[in-house]
């Protein structure tokens, strides 16, 4: 896990060096990802070069951002109601891993001259129309839910919210022109793919 956060943070230390808006050049400060649990390190800011902009790859990252959110909501419940310490433990390194993530994209969002979406509300909408989004109504009944059952529904829907994430990101690796996302959406599909790996030992563990 150690040697995959550092490449991580290596990887997005890049991108958002090279991070740009299609008409200008703006300073962009770079946020570099900690090990899980760990504190974030703010690099001194770095010019930005021009660049075009690729829808496919700009709605990746919004998107993304989205997903992202969703999966700190699902971990936050198992802060109080999952009851195996590994489970518990997985959901904390997702949480720490993904909170950076949103942040270090939305920098790349900000720095092509686009708009990064609004996150406060994401909880309170419906976006199960996204690959591997949970239902509101799924989100409810793990709300609810309690002990062993919470455990084995968390590993059931992080699973498929994880598959969701991989295919988004095959998507913008398939269709986007941008390598500096492209390299971030590579990242976040094999972190993730291994996550999956993970919970679905855990899963049959239980």
């Amino acid at each position: 896990m150690g040697v995959r956060r550092s490449c991580a943070a290596a990887v997005l230390a890049v991108v958002l060096a090279g991070c740009s808006t299609p008409t200008a050049t703006v300073q962009v400060p770079v946020i570099v990802p900690g090990t899980p649990g760990g504190p974030n390190q703010t690099v001194s800011a770095v010019p930005t070069q021009e660049a075009e902009v690729d829808q496919d790859d700009v709605t990746f990252l919004a998107d993304m951002m989205v997903h992202h959110t969703q999966a700190i909501q699902l971990t936050g419940y198992a802060t109080t109601s999952a009851t195996n310490q590994r489970v518990k433990a997985l959901a904390d390194r997702i949480r720490a891993g993904q909170q950076p993530e949103i942040d270090a994209m939305r920098q790349l969002l900000v720095a092509r001259g686009q708009t990064p979406p609004n996150l406060e509300h994401v909880q309170h909408l419906d976006h199960s129309g996204m690959p591997g989004m949970a239902t509101p109504a799924e989100l409810a009944k793990l709300e609810q839910a309690r002990g062993k059952a919470f455990d084995r529904l968390f590993l059931t829907l992080m699973i498929k919210h994880h598959q969701g994430a991989v295919t988004m990101t095959g998507t913008v690796i398939d269709k986007g022109t941008d390598a500096q996302i492209g390299e971030v959406a590579q990242e976040v599909g094999v972190t993730q793919t291994k996550e999956i790996a993970t919970m679905r030992q855990l899963l049959k563990e239980l």
